[in-house]
């Protein structure tokens, strides 16, 4: 096959049709906005004015898509992958095969009736992927693919080791080894998966405030029992009720929670089937030193990921993960996420996994045994005094803020507000914890929602030591350990080290990341 591609004809079209999208709101605001009088009848017989100005705006937008798609030139060099485009002003993009941290590709249901594909190829170079190709035919993204991954085996300049962060295998799409796979979730874990994560809450929210706004759910509301003497006066009532000037409508508290836990229900639901849709059939496999994952209903996602380009894995439970016996593993690489965006599917490696087989899943990600039975240390001792005293300054102000709604009332909540945020702090300083070796660093944290953080030690890039006035009054400090692209989310920050423990701690894993060759 010649070492330069084109795009498929297809291209044009879709091009054509993501231009007449940014056309969308703006023709959707004329649609009702313009007055349907001759008055603003134009060029066109029959044709209103402003329809006529938007058929004039689709022949730029035409000749812009035909000049991409002709001037478009993929091609293939011995280290590297060189994309050029543009007709009057050239531009020629250059990016070597080992520093293409992932390589997805997206098919929607146009994209797999006509056989191409959008290839994403993300680099550690920033937040957006390095390059979007729009649209290659499927032989062409695997002639990519096996380029691409054949290109990172071999040595970019002679003498140089190869790209895979020591011991790591040749990737199977230059050796051709079968795939192995390693998880495969199945409808039910789909949609057990939306029950517990429930992101659906702000769709559906900013769905009712638009039906709302529209008036569409007035008559509902109308044939509610005990809803319609209220209507939109809801909120004035509870107000006057709150300061005395009215009795306290608890007719329109029932309706509300009875409102309230039918959302949330239906939130719940509408979740399940948009992660059956969005993750259908999720399968990871691995395949020599490449994970791959692949999931989608209607737009069908491939994403690689070179596990020696994983920054950190983040093992995820809340209170629904344990009660049902489920985890959740996120990876982060270079070139992804850099956002700290938890919504984002493409970096769930499980979104959904059984607590029990988590050990045996991460042997094949990074080098660590069982979690639960690492050599977890604990924090200072006094941890939990230098920690509460910001907790119970929060109450203080919650409860200053009360007075003018609840009045002497809110004395009467104190014990419960202190009492809370005292067992609070002592769960979440009793949860938190590092560990650290030649290979890894870890840091686990949370009460209610837990959270482990693990890093190669080959992949730290930075480490600080961080001591604040009241830190170092009671001796501690914190240690914060980045990788590249570590989000504020997903980097290991461990706070309320004993300063005695913090400060060698950080000598040691610079001098650790000093002595290891940097590769992405």
């Amino acid at each position: 096959m010649p070492s330069e591609q084109r795009l498929h004809p297809a291209a044009i079209l879709f091009d054509l049709g993501r231009q007449l999208r940014n056309f969308a709101l703006p023709g959707v605001l004329l649609l009702f906005t313009s007055s349907r009088g001759r008055a603003n009848e134009g060029p066109i017989p029959g044709v209103p004015g402003w329809s006529a100005w938007m058929l004039l705006l689709i022949i730029p937008a035409m000749v812009m898509s035909l000049t991409r798609y002709l001037s478009f030139r993929l091609r293939y060099d011995e280290h590297e992958l060189v994309i050029s485009q543009g007709l009057f002003f050239r531009s020629e993009r250059h990016v070597p095969y080992a520093r293409i941290q992932n390589l997805d590709a997206v098919q929607n249901l146009v994209h797999r009736a006509l056989q191409v594909v959008e290839v994403r190829i993300e680099t550690g170079g920033g937040s957006e992927a390095e390059a979007s190709i729009r649209v290659l035919p499927m032989s062409a993204f695997h002639e990519m693919r096996r380029r691409v991954f054949a290109g990172r085996a071999v040595p970019a300049a002679a003498g140089a080791p190869a790209a895979d962060d020591g011991g790591g295998a040749v990737p199977a799409a230059a050796t051709g080894d079968e795939a192995e796979t390693l998880l495969r979730l199945s409808p039910r874990d789909l949609m057990l998966y939306g029950f517990i994560e429930s992101r659906g809450m702000v769709l559906i929210g900013a769905a009712y405030g638009a039906l709302w706004e529209m008036g569409l759910l007035e008559g509902f509301w109308d044939h509610v029992p005990g809803a319609g003497r209220y209507g939109r006066s809801a909120i004035g009532r509870v107000q006057a009720a709150t300061f005395g000037q009215a009795a306290f409508p608890f007719e329109l508290l029932l309706i509300a929670l009875g409102g309230l836990l039918a959302i949330l229900l239906f939130v719940r639901f509408a979740s399940m089937v948009w992660a059956a849709i969005r993750l259908h059939a999720f399968t990871v496999t691995r395949s020599g030193d490449d994970l791959r994952t692949r999931f989608g209903l209607f737009t069908r996602v491939t994403a690689t990921i070179p596990l020696h380009h994983v920054q950190t894995v983040t093992v995820r439970d809340g209170v629904l993960h344990r009660w049902m016996g489920r985890t959740s593993v996120r990876v982060e690489t270079a070139g992804s996420d850099l956002q700290g965006d938890e919504g984002s599917d493409r970096q769930w490696l499980a979104p959904l996994i059984a607590s029990e087989k988590v050990t045996a899943f991460l042997r094949h990600v990074i080098p660590v045994g069982d979690l639960e039975t690492l050599a977890w240390e604990a924090v200072h001792p006094r941890a939990f005094a230098r920690a509460v005293k910001p907790a119970l300054a929060g109450v203080a102000v919650f409860s200053g803020l009360l007075v003018p709604l609840l009045g002497w009332w809110t004395f009467a909540t104190l014990p419960v507000t202190i009492g809370w945020a005292v067992l609070a702090t002592k769960r979440q300083v009793a949860h938190l914890g590092w560990y650290a070796d030649d290979e890894v660093v870890a840091f686990r944290s949370g009460w209610l929602w837990r959270r482990v953080t693990v890093a190669r030690v080959t992949k730290v890039q930075a480490a600080a030591v961080h001591a604040s006035p009241f830190d170092r009054r009671a001796g501690m400090a914190s240690l914060r350990v980045d990788t590249a692209g570590a989000s504020a989310v997903r980097r290991i920050d461990i706070p309320y080290l004993d300063e005695a423990i913090a400060r060698p701690l950080h000598a040691r894993l610079v001098a650790q990341a000093a002595e290891t060759e940097f590769r992405w």
